[in-house]
């Protein structure tokens, strides 16, 4: 297997800054419907199909491509609505060559990158992220919990601990320096910052006159937070400074498992959770931000996208008479499944634990605590979720290079 590395240096650039492996040599190439489709025939015997348009749209010639930037030159609107591809061959580099018609532009294309974007065999799942690992209280009893001590420097920790936090939308860092401000830090190798109304870092410590219900020493029962918000934060990253009160063991309980459980064991519990919108209302005195749907928002593919709830900043239910009851039990449904510990991850913070989650994903929350026995500060701050996908991106490339360089 060639890698960027290694490839010849008359192949074409790729249409992006990444680099591409090639796993098989293009080996017959044919035009078909006059021109329309190009097949090609990999040297393992894999044969795709690529629309002449979609090969046209992403050509890497200098009068589509900037080279520079990476992005297109070519409005849509300029390609000919009949292009064709004339002639189609392989050159002595490997790369793919098409002529086109009308016109006489020629455009070149890198096989590993036109083999990562064959749409002919299904829509390119991108593997940034990885697949999703649902869990519970007895198959997940503590976060995935990696070295923090050095992930201001250590590219592979912070790989490692966001693919955690992909993966099961939970991660734990152990001995982040306990200090003030440090959780923006480790946030900003991510990406940028989110500032809410609570600040661009917000610290989660008893108050006098609290404002929320995070800042006193309540219990607080698994929950999203700023539901209130149409886009509520990806990502949330909580970071303890001090902990040496007695209580406040830290509960989290993974959406998409509450979400697989009513799927299957009360469907219709289920549709209400993922139709019936719940409004819900900050109730501040100098900030005011409502925002409505449903507990499970479910994507186009019917695929769970959100977990949105929080029960203490419910807004009075806007909904038609005879959907009340149904929406309460639902609600009530899901909260019980909440509470139960079959459900919960449980664990206590100690000074530089630092943990990362998936906001529309996974419930946080917290046991009582006894202020009078000692101070527990954590302080907090949100990313967006796509500053994690784009970050597990970039640092797989860089891994890709060097090893490239190493190999």
């Amino acid at each position: 297997m060639a890698a960027a590395g290694d490839e010849p240096p008359d192949l074409p650039p790729t249409p992006d800054f990444d680099s591409y492996p090639i796993e098989a040599a293009i080996g017959h190439v044919a035009a078909e419907d006059d021109g329309r489709v190009v097949r090609l025939t990999w040297s393992d015997g894999r044969e795709s199909r690529y629309h002449a348009i979609w090969l046209r749209d992403n050509g890497s010639d200098p009068e589509n491509l900037n080279l520079g930037t990476r992005e297109q030159n070519t409005d849509i609107t300029a390609i000919p609505p009949d292009i064709r591809a004339a002639e189609a061959s392989v050159d002595s580099a490997g790369a793919l060559v098409v002529r086109w018609t009308p016109g006489e532009t020629v455009s070149r294309f890198h096989p590993g990158w036109l083999r990562v974007h064959d749409y002919s065999h299904g829509r390119r799942q991108d593997d940034a992220a990885g697949d999703k690992i649902v869990w519970d209280g007895a198959s997940l009893p503590v976060p995935p919990t990696f070295d923090g001590a050095a992930i201001l420097e250590d590219d592979t920790v912070l790989e490692d601990w966001l693919r955690a936090i992909a993966a099961y939308g939970i991660g734990l860092l152990r001995d982040v320096p306990a200090a003030p401000g440090m959780v923006a830090r480790v946030a900003a190798r991510i990406g940028p910052v989110r500032e809410t109304n609570f600040g661009r870092l917000y610290d989660v410590q008893v108050r006098t006159g609290p404002g929320s219900n995070a800042y006193s020493a309540m219990a607080l029962t698994p929950h999203t937070d700023l539901p209130t918000r149409e886009y509520q934060p990806g990502l949330q990253f909580l970071h303890c400074v001090t902990n040496d009160a007695a209580g406040g063991a830290a509960l989290m309980v993974d959406g998409l498992r509450l979400a697989r459980h009513f799927e299957t064991e009360e469907p219709a519990v289920y549709r209400a959770l993922t139709e019936i919108p719940w409004p819900c209302s900050n109730r501040a005195e100098d900030t005011d931000y409502r925002w409505e749907g449903p507990v499970i928002r479910l994507d186009p593919a019917g695929r769970v996208a959100e977990v949105r709830v929080v029960p203490f900043i419910r807004a009075p239910l806007a909904v038609p008479f005879e959907q009340v009851d149904e929406a309460y039990g639902s609600l009530r449904a899901f909260f019980a499944a909440v509470n139960d510990p079959a459900f919960q991850m449980r664990f206590d913070y100690h000074p530089g634990d630092l943990v990362g989650m998936d906001n529309r994903r996974v419930l946080h929350g917290r046991a009582a605590y006894d202020p009078a026995a000692g101070e527990r500060w954590l302080q907090g701050c949100y990313v967006e979720r796509e500053e994690l996908d784009s970050r597990l991106r970039i640092l797989a490339r860089r891994r890709r290079e060097r090893e490239v360089v190493v190999g």
